[in-house]
This record gives C-alpha cells, structure tokens and sequence, in this order.
C-alpha cells in the first residue's frame, strides 16, 4: 500500500520550499515534487531584493531547500503528466508510478514564453538562450540582442553590458516597463542600445546565429549583425498538469481566495502560478507560507 501524504507540493521554487517549511512546522508529511528544484530564481545571478540577503538566487533557493529538508520535507525530483483527484486523494502521476496526497499546493510558478518566429528553436543553444546569466559568458565581447522590455530584460541586457562588445534591446512599445531605477542604469551603459516600436521577425544563421531580422514601426525592416538573441519576452503559467482537477483560472494563472484556497475544495496555490499582482520571489515565499496554513486548516478540519 503506497503511503499517502499529508500534502503534495507542486513545484520547487520560492512558493513550494517555503510551503515545505510551513507545513513542516505543523507537523504535516510533505513531499515537494519538481523537475528542477529552486526554479526560475535559480537563473538570477544576484538577488537585490531579498531582505538580509546577498547572493546568487541559486544559493538562496539551496538555503531554502537545506531548511525545508530540516523541518521533514521530502523530495521527489522528477517530471510528471498529470494530477487528479481520485476518492477524494490527489494523485500525481510520474512515469510509469504515483504519489497520493489528502491535500495539494501548487507552485508550479512560470515558464518562458517563446517569440514563435523562425529559427527560435533551431538555434537554441547555439546562439538563443532564455538566461543571460547562464548563457552570458559565451559570448564575451561579441554583440547580442535582447528581446523584452520589462525587469527581466532590464537585468539580462545590464548583465550582458559587461561581458558583451554591444547589447541591443528590442521593444515593441514606446517606453521599457522595468524598475526606474533599472533602466537609469540602462540609460548609463554606453553599450546598450534600445530600439522602441521593434519586433523580432525572424532569428538567422547557419550552424550558429548570426542576426536577427527585425521591423521598426515607420522604418521598415532591417538585419542586426549579433551573435546571440536572449529572449526575455515574459512567462506564462504552467498549468498544463493541472488540467484535469477543474481549477478556476484567470488569463492562463489560477485564482485563489482566502489563504491561497482555490476553488477545488483541498487545493491551494501559492506564487508566480497564480493570479496575484506582484510575482517576485519574497511575495511567492509568503504565498507559499499562508497556503501552508490553508492546508493545516483544511486537514484539522476534516
């Protein structure tokens, strides 16, 4: 008889750690299930906005993991197909095996949301990357075009600006929507280039990319010579598994109520997959601590 959980945690970023935190601290037996663990905030090279802290998102997200284990997480790192409630236990799905909880928080947070133009998956990895920081450093002085205008392309073309000959970033409305105080250093790279009222039309090459063709409102189209394209074109929710359990969605993002509860009686969701107003790393680690409770409650209650 498989053993089942008090609660299931989907994701292992901000959100799903810290809920493993939580619930641990109420004496729940957790298993935090993820294909990656740490997430999307393992891609920030420097966390500027997490209080008391000073480092790379990586070594905060292992901080949380080590602090979470401590407090009796378990971990099961692998991919999974779906999740359905089966008499009245969540079951989650890996392979050709599955885990059953009485409960289940999803932080499955956010996934890169591609441009969909030609050559994006043809030379991914061999010229298009979805992380500066990952990727920066093979294309030290080289010139390279940033796709994006809101706080994740800010931070991927000031990073790129010391290590690359030139960044060009390519926006598709009038003014960046990034942090005022990032785009005034922006403002103060002589290397960075922004060209307003541009998109991306197709990403060109033979083996490795070798431009990007773009069109400029009122200027028409046009080559930029670059070496690499880093697309930081936004994120989408990734609910893909989820949608066998009926949740109620908002614009692709799941919409919580009171104590991140959703609408299916024994969910909660917590971070950047839900439908909350700021999606940063402190505000999914809180999310993720108040599901926690909204789980103890429902347990206690039931």
């Amino acid at each position: 008889m498989k053993e089942v959980y008090d609660v299931l945690i989907l994701g292992g970023g901000p959100a799903g750690l810290t809920s493993g935190i939580y619930c641990g601290r109420y004496n729940l037996k957790s298993l935090i299930v993820a294909g990656n663990f740490g997430g999307t905030a393992n891609l920030a090279g420097e966390v500027e906005n997490w209080p008391g802290f000073m480092g790379s998102g990586r070594d905060l997200m292992n901080n949380i993991k080590k602090q979470a284990k401590k407090f009796g997480a378990e971990f099961l790192e692998t991919s999974f197909e779906k999740v359905e409630k089966v008499d009245g236990l969540f079951v989650l799905h890996y392979g050709e095996s599955f885990v059953k909880g009485k409960s289940l928080i999803v932080a499955l947070g956010t996934e890169h949301r591609q441009l969909d133009i030609k050559g994006e998956k043809e030379f991914l990895g061999k010229g298009v990357s979805y992380c500066a920081t990952c990727d920066g450093n093979f294309f030290k002085g080289k010139r390279v075009a940033v796709v994006g205008g809101a706080d994740s392309a800010a931070k991927a073309a000031l990073y790129l600006a010391d290590i690359c000959e030139k960044v060009t970033i390519i926006y598709r409305k009038h003014e960046m929507r990034c942090e005022p105080v990032s785009l005034s250093a922006i403002c103060g790279k002589k290397n960075i280039e922004i060209l307003y009222f541009s998109k991306p039309l197709e990403i060109l090459g033979k083996g490795v990319v070798k431009g990007l063709k773009i069109n400029t409102e009122g200027k028409g189209e046009s080559i930029l010579n670059v070496d690499g394209v880093f697309i930081e074109a936004g994120a989408v929710a990734a609910t893909e598994v989820l949608k066998d359990l009926g949740l109620t969605m908002e614009n692709g993002y799941v919409v919580t109520g009171k104590n991140c509860a959703t609408n299916v009686l024994g969910v909660f969701a917590a971070g950047d997959v839900t439908n909350s107003e700021m999606r940063q790393m402190i505000t999914a680690a809180g999310e993720g601590a108040v599901a926690a409770k909204g789980v103890h409650e429902f347990l206690m209650e039931k």
